[in-house]
Order: C-alpha cells, then structure tokens, then sequence
C-alpha cells in the first residue's frame, strides 16, 4: 500500500516549502455545533474519470461509493473509511476498493486495513487486472499496525478469497484476512515527537485546525503540517491553499459555509508527494464534515466524491430547476 492508496481512503483527497494558506475574509464567525451523538456515518456518490492516451476525459457518474463512519467515547475515537468502485455499475464491471480503520486511545492506536490488490500504471494494466479477475485469481493486501507513544509496528500480508468480493461484502474479506493472513516482515520504526497514528487522524485534525480559524478569527490561518506514520514511514499532511465560501453548489443541493481546500501529502523520506482536495462545513450539523473529495490516483485517472446522504438535517438549501 502506498501513500496514494492511503489518500484515497478519504477520500478520499489531501507543497512543501513554506507554501502559504490564502488568507479569506468576511467569513463571519459562527458558533459551530458538533454532532451529538457518539457515532456518525456520512455517505457518498463516486464519479469516474478516465483520460485515454492524455487526449480527454471520459467521465461517468454513480460508479461507485464511500462510506465515512467515526465513533466517540470517553478516552477513545474510531475512524473508518469504505470507499470503492461497484461492479455492479462500473464499466467492465470493474472492482477496485479499499478500507481502512484506525483506533486511538489515548497514546495507543491501532490500524487495520485492506485493498483490492492493484498497482495498474496505465489502462493498459488495469485491463490485465481484469483478465486475471476473469480467471479467478481474487487478492488483497491487508495491513495491520499497533503504535504508541515510542514505536510503530507495522506488517503487511496478501489474501487469496474464492470470490471477487465487492466492497458490499468488506465485513466477510475482514473475517478472511483475520483467518487467513499470516507471516509478512514486521516493520518496527520510533516515532518522532507529535506522530500522529494514521491519515485519518492527522486529516481530521489539520480539517478541525480549518474550521475553527474562521470561527476565532473570521479568516482562514495557515496551519502547521502534521505528521503522522504508516507501514514504517513518516509522511507530512498539509493544506497548500483554502478559500471560504458563503455557498456551495454540488448538483442541485447548494450548501452554506464551505471551506475548499488543497491538501498535499509527503514522504519525509522519498519526498513524493501526493495531491487532493475536498470541501467541508464550517457550521451547524456539516461542521469539519467533507463535502466534496477530488483526488487523482493515477495520471489517467480521477475520482470524485459528492456527500449523498440524502434529504434530511444534513442538507442546507435544495434547490431544482435552476
């Protein structure tokens, strides 16, 4: 699993050299209102794009979903990530998803996570996946880790399943790979000060650092990288550029108070870097809550994410025929 793997578990989707937020104002304060209950589920619609031979893009919507859940309680929080294409909607019925799921208490976490197993650099490649995918040949990598305030450790293993399961059957792959996944090289590394344990931890606090710069100051402040650890490597979480919104349209459904920003993932070792943005709430009920998600995985691809829970206390404003 690479660093790209783990950003489209977001999202899925997050420069390095002192780039500056751009400072916003007239977004007045606000008194935001975090969510009640302990537990919250926030749904989402995918749409595809796919570039051939860098000529144009061919972009199809309903491909695909993801599923963003956190659970609170006293001395623990819980982030999870679904995301993934559907076959039965996808073009050649094309199944690629991945999950992701970490636990912190207090200065101990735990990670779990597992993907469809593709490393296609070009359409090309993707199409051998499917060939094998037509000949019964079903993996997955799964990772798990264990961090606390000294150490990471970390292993990554393969699973073969006799099905090609969709993300609709992840609890039955999670059962598998607990069953079946053994062996793999451990990777121990200590943590630097301030690590957090995983990419969701790290996004949901530099997206929390986002909001309530506009409630206290009324603009958007640059804030600090965050560095968090996986599979052995420290990598470097920043927002790049932000902007306020007093409303933003997505499809018919016009949402109030909106941050839009850039986010950028770096390898402290490599120095790659990893590219995405994503839209979130300031206020009310879709307070610090994505919105939308754009991310790039692939030069010849780009996926993009729209919140779809549905009518209710989560929307706005709807508005049709305009």
């Amino acid at each position: 699993m690479t660093s790209s793997t783990v950003a489209v578990a977001v999202a899925a989707g997050f420069l390095i050299g002192g780039s500056r937020i751009g400072v916003v104002a007239g977004a007045p304060p606000q008194i935001r209102q975090r969510p009640a209950a302990a537990t919250a589920q926030h749904r989402y619609t995918m749409t595809a794009r796919v570039r051939p031979l860098m000529l144009f893009w061919i972009s199809r919507s309903g491909v695909g979903n993801a599923t963003v859940t956190w659970r609170r309680s006293p001395g623990e929080t819980q982030y999870s990530l679904l995301i993934g294409s559907d076959p039965d909607r996808a073009p050649r019925r094309i199944n690629r998803w991945g999950y992701i799921e970490e636990q912190v208490r207090g200065a101990d976490a735990s990670l779990i996570g597992l993907m469809t197993e593709s490393d296609e650099d070009s359409i090309e490649d993707a199409e051998a996946g499917l060939r094998k995918q037509a000949n019964g040949q079903h993996t997955f990598k799964v990772i798990r880790a264990t961090i606390n305030a000294d150490q990471a450790r970390s292993v990554v293993t393969t699973i073969s399943t006799p099905e090609d399961y969709s993300f609709h059957k992840v609890r039955t792959v999670l059962e598998l790979a607990e069953r079946e996944s053994s062996g793999g090289n451990p990777r121990v590394v200590p943590l630097p000060a301030g690590t957090r344990p995983g990419f969701l931890s790290a996004l949901a606090e530099l997206v929390h650092a986002g909001v309530e710069s506009v409630h206290t100051s009324g603009r958007i402040r640059p804030a600090a990288a965050i560095a968090y650890i996986y599979h052995g490597k420290i990598y470097e979480l920043r927002a790049t550029r932000a902007q306020w919104l007093p409303e933003l349209l997505v499809g018919t459904t016009h949402y109030g108070r909106v941050i839009t920003t850039e986010f950028a993932i770096t390898n402290t070792s490599s120095r790659e870097t990893t590219r995405f943005s994503m839209s979130y709430g300031t206020d009310g009920p879709l307070a610090e809550i994505p919105i939308t998600m754009t991310y790039r995985p692939r030069w010849w691809m780009q996926v993009d994410l729209a919140l779809d829970d549905g009518t209710g206390p989560l929307v706005v404003a709807e508005r049709t025929g305009q």
